[in-house]
């Protein structure tokens, strides 16, 4: 009984521990991303050598904003990659398909195939940088700069402030964030 009692005790303690871990903020480095891709095969940002950075989007299969935002990731990839500056999307419950059916891999994979996107859709394993960005809904941006030491985070938050995918946004927080990386 004791065995059991200080097991249950372990446990609690590693999750607290994991879920305490304080979030990296902008102006705090992300050492690296490495996660496995709907194409079956790792995706590791520091393996990517030409860019100059990532526009990491947050997003799921059923979350209504992230299927209104889904043309303009799209269009961010499109403007940005050759730019440097290429879309990695990242679903956050990639890897639990008996919790998250509809939005683990394999969803995650129909999506990626039936929209033709241009660029890697990651699954999240147990949500580890999820938590370490902060991250508490989709769909939700983080803009990196390639650092030697790793990636910078320059933005946390909104693509931009229009939701509704018929009218045009005011403010586009992803784009400004880039074009002022790209013109420094």
């Amino acid at each position: 009984m004791r065995k059991i009692i200080g097991s249950l005790c372990l446990v609690i303690g590693l999750i607290t521990t994991v879920h305490a871990q304080k979030a990296l903020k902008v102006g705090e480095v992300l050492p690296d991303l490495a996660l496995l891709s709907t194409k079956g095969n790792v995706y590791d940002l520091k393996a990517q050598k030409a860019a100059k950075g990532f526009i990491l989007v947050f997003m799921t299969p059923t979350c209504d904003h992230c299927i209104a935002y889904e043309p303009r990731i799209m269009a961010l990839d499109k403007k940005y990659k050759v730019k440097g500056f290429p879309v990695v999307a990242i679903g956050p419950y990639g890897d639990d398909p008996i919790k998250y059916p509809l939005d683990a891999m394999p969803e995650m994979k129909k999506l990626a195939i039936n929209k033709q996107f241009t660029f890697p859709y990651l699954s999240d394993d147990h949500f580890k940088y999820t938590w370490l960005l902060g991250i508490k809904e989709t769909p939700t941006a983080v803009v990196l700069q390639k650092k030697a030491n790793g990636f910078l985070i320059k933005y946390i938050g909104k693509i931009d402030d229009e939701q509704n995918q018929k009218l045009i946004p005011k403010n586009k927080f992803v784009e400004q964030e880039v074009n002022k990386l790209l013109t420094k």
